[in-house]
């Protein structure tokens, strides 16, 4: 068995970034590193399998014959961690001489218990292949051995195919850290970004005829009893890594803004992780990040506006109803919103090496537990079962919530500043939620999570009213009054909404 460990990114589909230029550019900068001057170039071909009801990838394993020079393997990857594009995963490579993979040949102790082999081998079909050429480079760094690769292809089924255009680095031997650090280097020669998807994955969404989809809710951070104060931090920053970048991933493929809404609820995650252990990590330890979030939370600042508008003018939104047939009213609402910065600019910044800098330095902390160097840490203190602080977290922001928000009805501005601490309070319990009742979590977040969703409404009827303020159609009156009439409506339905969330007992009390 062995353990790859790799950083995947995927390249930018660019008109001068050609596959000359990224390996001339892959060359130039790889050069004092080069432990071989040879460069490796191959085709490979390679067929994935699996049972018609996907019985391999329901164990999170992956199945492929691979053919290089008429030279045939067969590998099984088990499942394994992916966060911020660091991928690692046992495998199991086996020379073959058949086209077919022969499970029997793997170790029996692999699979789950129970398994059938004889049966599972039996109902084994190509699902999807994948073709590439790979171009492989051999560097040294810092006392480590890393592979470099750039592959250029397709991954197809019988009906469709995707392009392939990635650079892997893969750790042979030494410390992933110095992978990590390498990986820095080169974000700052070619426009790429970060990636947890495998081509194995895309070859399974292609076989399905999927397409990566919003994540609805950002679920619980996975924590038990016995885990550790520093385990949780670790656990919740990684949590919102992964939804940051599952969404970024889903922008990159469909530009839709609601992905960019999403995406910003797991930055919003690690922010708010930094910020509620800030007490046993201190702020000093994560000062640098926290400020590259606070950059990046700046790119977006358009984003609400853009949104918003975009609810009003889209043809399957909730508003167009009233407005499709004023085709005037149309045209104004969507050329404020090509004023705004734009949107093309935001995938250009996902292939920023600042942007990939601050995903591969919260890696790096997280894998050398960064915040343990400074001297202000109680390391007692991160020993802590997070359990036993939980209900205190959890109560730190129902206290503060409730503080900073008034008791009485709220207005149209009261509830649009009350979003963030609203949100804050929800967030602590994505951080720890988990270690409390599922059922009585659930009732007493679902109130708070329709509040949420009633002010992204009287929000985006608040950028109707502020379009409205400049719009010169006959009909202004009209609309003013369909406005006002709308948003007293929401607001009463908020204000009992709100009145019967206050009432409801904590869940963690």
């Amino acid at each position: 068995m062995d353990t790859e460990i790799e950083l995947k990114f995927v390249l930018a589909d660019i008109e001068h970034l050609s596959c000359e230029n990224v390996t001339q550019s892959l060359t130039s900068f790889l050069n004092p590193y080069l432990s071989s001057s040879e460069l490796s170039v191959n085709t490979l071909s390679n067929t994935y399998f699996d049972t018609a009801e996907q019985k391999i990838r329901s164990f999170d394993f992956g199945l492929r014959v691979r053919t290089v020079n008429g030279k045939a393997e067969q590998t099984i990857k088990t499942a394994g961690q992916v966060v911020g594009g660091l991928h690692k995963r046992p495998e199991y490579n086996i020379d073959i001489t058949a086209d077919e993979p022969d499970l029997s040949l793997f170790p029996a102790e692999i699979w789950p218990e129970y398994t059938d082999i004889q049966l599972l081998q039996s109902e084994l079909i190509p699902l999807f292949t994948t073709e590439f050429v790979r171009q492989k480079w051999l560097v040294g760094y810092e006392g480590c051995s890393i592979e470099v690769v750039f592959d250029k292809g397709q991954v197809s089924t019988q009906s469709a195919s995707e392009d392939i255009r990635e650079i892997e680095l893969e750790l042979l031997d030494g410390d992933v850290r110095q992978l990590i650090k390498f990986s820095q280097l080169l974000t700052a020669h070619l426009p790429m970004r970060l990636s947890n998807d495998s081509k194995a994955a895309r070859g399974y969404r292609l076989f399905h005829n999927k397409s990566l989809e919003n994540k609805e809710l950002l679920g619980t951070v996975a924590l038990n009893a016995n885990d550790s104060l520093e385990d949780a931090f670790v656990k919740s920053l990684k949590h919102g890594i992964e939804f940051w970048q599952h969404h970024e991933a889903v922008y990159c493929q469909s530009q839709k803004l609601s992905s960019l809404k999403s995406m910003i609820k797991g930055i919003w995650l690690v922010r708010h992780t930094l910020w509620l252990y800030r007490q046993y990590v201190p702020e000093n330890a994560s000062g640098e990040l926290w400020d590259e979030l606070k950059w990046l939370m700046c790119e977006f600042d358009w984003l609400d506006e853009a949104f918003h508008i975009k609810q009003l003018t889209s043809k399957k939104g909730n508003f167009r109803k009233r407005i499709a047939e004023d085709s005037c009213l149309i045209k104004h609402l969507e050329e404020s919103r090509t004023n705004l910065q734009l949107e093309s600019d935001i995938e250009k910044l996902f292939y920023s090496e600042r942007y990939n800098q601050i995903i591969l330095k919260l890696m790096a902390w997280i894998l050398e537990a960064g915040w343990r160097y400074y001297s202000e840490i109680e390391e007692g203190k991160l020993n802590f079962r997070v359990f036993d602080i939980a209900a205190e977290l959890n109560q730190a922001s129902w206290e503060n919530l409730k503080q900073q928000i008034p008791s009485g009805n709220l207005t149209v501005d009261e509830f649009i500043q009350a979003e963030k601490e609203i949100g804050r309070g929800l967030l602590t319990g994505v951080c720890v939620g988990a270690l409390f009742d599922t059922d009585s979590r659930k009732d007493f977040r679902a109130p708070w999570f329709d509040i949420l969703q009633g002010i992204e409404e009287l929000k985006t009827f608040k950028q109707f009213e502020a379009c409205l303020s400049n719009y010169q159609g006959d009909n202004v009156e009209e609309l003013y009054k369909w406005h006002q009439g709308k948003t007293q409506n929401l607001l009463k339905v908020m204000q009992q909404s709100y009145q019967s969330a206050l009432k409801m007992t904590p869940y963690w009390a």
